[in-house]
């Protein structure tokens, strides 16, 4: 098992976030109030409560210390989302992550201690303007003030090494991997390595970054 973790909530969000952390092999437990979406989940992760997270004997219960993370995905009933987080955290909880519906909501929980708030929607428009807007960048994960990007190589970094473009120096910018169209991708050893127009590439650096160099 890779991690474990527990998903408070199971409407859409939810339900579907803790599908795909099982799928990562990962432990998960869910928790929700309604009988039918906990057995709906019960097939798929290790372990499925019906229970009301939001009444502090039940987080006393549930052992919170033992997760990595705990997702709420309750945005819908936004009161039993605060009275969760903040049982949460008197009981030590290592990480939060919220999910909210709008910014009156992240606000909230991030003065109530949430360490990540999540607003699927707002998520998902900005990936979807960003493969619309940036010809060079194809996708983009942000987290903590910094990005990892699958970006295109525009004509004016090819023919050039790594070594000449000292990208991690000038820029912050770290290549994790390289492909060459059609072909597999591989760790990068040698700065000197010369890229072409059209290599892909893996980045990890500042948003800002990474937008100015492979967007000029």
């Amino acid at each position: 098992m890779r991690g474990n973790y527990a998903v408070f909530g199971l409407g859409s969000f939810g339900s579907k976030l803790a599908l795909e952390l099982s799928r990562a092999k990962n432990n998960v437990v869910v928790v929700d109030v309604d009988p039918q979406k906990v057995n709906d989940c019960r097939e798929y992760v290790s372990e499925a409560i019906v229970a009301d997270v939001s009444n502090e004997d039940v987080i006393k219960e549930l052992n919170i210390s033992k997760f990595d993370a705990v997702i709420l995905g309750m945005s819908s009933h936004f009161e039993d989302q605060i009275l969760s987080l903040t049982l949460l955290k008197q009981e030590g909880v290592q990480k939060v992550y919220a999910k909210a519906n709008n910014v009156i909501q992240e606000r909230i929980l991030y003065r109530l201690g949430a360490d990540e708030i999540i607003q699927p929607e707002q998520d998902v428009a900005e990936r979807l303007c960003r493969r619309l807007t940036l010809d060079n960048i194809s996708d983009m994960f942000e987290f903590k003030g910094s990005a990892i990007a699958e970006v295109t190589v525009p004509a004016e970094l090819a023919g050039k090494s790594l070594r000449q473009l000292d990208l991690r120096n000038r820029y912050h910018i770290t290549i994790l991997l390289m492909r060459k169209p059609g072909g597999s991708e591989e760790d990068i050893w040698s700065p000197d390595v010369i890229l072409e127009k059209g290599d892909l590439l893996t980045v990890f650096g500042s948003k800002r970054s990474i937008v100015e160099l492979f967007e000029m």
